[in-house]
C-alpha cells in the first residue's frame, strides 16, 4: 500500500539538482533555477514554482528543471503541471526514477493505466538492487563484527548469517518495491485478476499461506494483507488494523475498500464489528474521487508539515471541488481556521463537513471544540454529546462535555463525564487534577465510569 504522502523526499534533496543541471542551459535559467531552490529553502513555494517555470521556459530540455518544477508544483496541488514536468523530464533523461516520478503522480490522479506504464519503467536493473542488498549486508557484518570482536569464531556462526539475512531482505525489498506499488494501483482500482496475475508472476503466493502471519514472502505486511484480501479475506484478522491504518493515514477509497470486505466476511465478529464502526463513523460513505483524496492529503501536507496555510487552503478547496461529498477537507479547513483562532469561520466549516456526512466521527467533535470556544455552551454540549453517541470509549470528548458542563454550570453532571474521560484514559492530567482538587486522591472517590452513566 502506497503511503498518503509522495515518496519521501527531502525538499533539500533539490541542492542535489542544481549540481546536476546541464552545461547547456543559458545562464538567465541557470538564474532563475537557483533562486527556486533558494525560495525553496526558504519555504517560499509560489516563489519557487513561478522560479521553475522561468527556468523551464528558458531552458525546455532540461530533465532537472522539469524535474525541479515537478516537484513544487506536486507538492502545492498542481498536479496536472506536475505530471506535464514529469513526463518532460523522462523524455529527455529516461530513468527508474524519473518514470517512477510519472507513475506516482499519475496514481495520485487516478490516471491507473499510465501509472502502471511508467512504473514499468521504474523496476530498475538488477544491479541497482544488488548494490542495496550489499550495502545493507556490509553495514550489518560491519556492525556485527564491531560488537563481537575478537571473537573469530562468533564472526563466522553470528555474523556472516546476519548480514546474508539481512542483505537478502534489502535485496529483496529493492526488488519488489515497484511491483508492489503496482499491485496496490491495481488492487485499489478493483482489477483484481490483474493484480494477481502480478503476484503469481513475482512468486509471492504460496498455497495454504496465511498471508497475515507469512514469513517467506518478499513483500512487505501491507502487501501481505492485501493478497489476504484477495485471496482469504474471512481469515485476514490483520486486515482491520491495516485499513485503520489506511484510513488514518487519508487513503479513504483503499481504507474503505479494505475495510467493507472485512465487515462482510471476516469470520470474526469482532473484526466485522470493528470494521463496519470504521466504515460508518470515520470513512466517507462513497468511493472519492481520487483527485480529491489526493488533494486533501496534500493540503494536509501544506498545512501541517511545510507550514503553508494558504497554500493548503487552495488545496483542500480543490479537493472539494472534485468531489463536493468529502467532508474531510472541509474538517481540514475547519481545523486550519481553528489553528489561527478564527472560531466562527472553523464552526462554519465544520458545520459544512457535518451537513456532508452526518456520521463524520471528528467533524462532528471539532464542531462542539468550536461552539465551546466561542462559549456556545449548549451547542457545543450537544455535539460533544453526539460524538459519544457514535463513539462511547472517546475519553477526549468525555473530557470536553465535562469542561463545557462546568463552565454552563451544571458542574455535577460535568465531573461525571470527567470521571468517565479519566477512566478511560488516565493520561487526562488536566482532569485528574481537577477531581483531586474537587475530592482529594482518596481512591474511594475516584473516577467510577460506569456507575455515573
Amino acid at each position: 500500500m502506497r503511503s498518503a504522502h509522495p515518496r519521501s523526499r527531502s525538499i533539500g534533496a533539490l541542492g542535489l539538482v542544481v549540481l546536476l543541471a546541464g552545461c547547456g542551459m543559458s545562464w538567465e535559467a541557470r538564474g532563475a533555477f537557483e533562486m527556486g531552490w533558494h525560495n525553496m529553502n526558504e519555504n517560499a513555494l509560489r516563489e519557487a514554482l513561478a522560479n521553475f517555470r522561468d527556468a523551464a521556459r528558458l531552458s525546455p530540455d532540461s530533465a532537472e528543471v522539469q524535474l525541479a518544477l515537478g516537484e513544487v508544483a506536486e507538492i502545492l496541488g498542481e498536479f496536472d503541471q506536475a505530471l506535464s514536468a514529469y513526463q518532460a523530464a523522462a523524455r529527455r533523461s529516461p530513468s527508474p526514477k524519473t518514470w517512477a516520478r510519472v507513475g506516482h503522480m499519475a496514481d495520485r490522479m487516478g490516471n491507473v493505466n499510465l501509472a502502471v506504464q511508467a512504473l514499468e519503467g521504474a523496476y530498475g536493473p538488477w544491479r541497482q538492487h544488488a548494490w542495496a542488498g550489499l550495502k545493507v549486508g556490509t553495514a550489518t557484518f560491519g556492525i556485527c563484527t564491531g560488537a563481537v570482536w575478537p571473537a573469530v569464531l562468533m564472526v563466522l556462526t553470528h555474523c556472516v548469517p546476519a548480514a546474508n539475512k539481512y542483505g537478502n531482505a534489502a535485496f529483496d525489498a529493492s526488488r519488489e518495491r515497484v511491483p508492489e506499488e503496482v499491485f496496490s494501483i491495481l488492487v485499489e482500482a478493483t482489477q483484481r485478476e490483474r493484480a494477481l496475475f502480478l503476484a503469481r508472476g513475482r512468486n509471492w503466493l504460496r498455497d495454504g499461506a496465511d498471508y497475515c502471519r507469512a514469513r517467506d514472502l518478499p513483500v512487505g505486511p501491507e502487501t501481505a494483507g492485501l493478497l489476504a484480501m484477495l485471496l482469504q479475506p474471512e481469515r485476514a484478522a490483520c486486515n482491520v488494523e491495516l485499513g485503520t491504518q489506511a484510513t488514518d493515514d487519508g487513503l479513504a477509497n483503499i481504507g474503505r475498500q479494505i475495510l467493507l470486505i472485512q465487515a462482510e466476511k471476516a469470520s470474526s465478529p469482532e473484526a466485522r464489528k470493528r470494521a463496519e464502526w470504521m466504515l460508518r463513523y470515520r470513512l466517507p460513505d462513497h468511493q472519492v474521487a481520487k483527485m480529491a483524496e489526493s488533494l486533501n492529503v496534500t493540503g494536509y501536507r501544506l498545512q501541517h508539515r511545510l507550514k503553508r496555510p494558504p497554500e493548503a487552503l487552495e488545496a483542500f478547496q480543490r479537493a472539494i471541488a472534485a468531489d463536493p461529498a468529502f467532508s474531510w477537507p472541509y474538517n481540514n479547513i475547519g481545523l486550519l481556521y481553528m489553528n489561527q483562532n478564527d472560531d466562527e469561520q472553523a464552526l462554519a466549516w465544520f458545520t459544512k463537513a457535518v451537513e456532508v456526512n452526518p456520521n463524520h466521527l471528528r467533524a462532528v467533535h471539532n464542531q462542539g471544540r468550536a461552539a465551546h470556544k466561542l462559549k456556545r455552551y449548549d451547542q457545543a454540549a450537544a455535539a460533544y454529546a453526539r460524538s459519544i453517541a457514535m463513539d462511547p470509549a472517546y475519553a477526549e470528548a468525555h473530557a470536553n462535555l465535562g469542561r463545557v458542563l462546568v463552565e454552563a454550570g451544571r458542574r455535577m453532571e460535568g465531573i461525571r463525564e470527567l470521571q468517565v474521560a479519566v477512566s478511560l484514559d488516565p493520561s487526562l492530567e488536566q482532569e485528574q487534577r481537577y477531581l483531586n482538587a474537587q475530592f482529594g486522591r482518596d481512591a474511594r472517590q475516584g473516577p467510577t465510569p460506569y456507575s455515573t452513566r
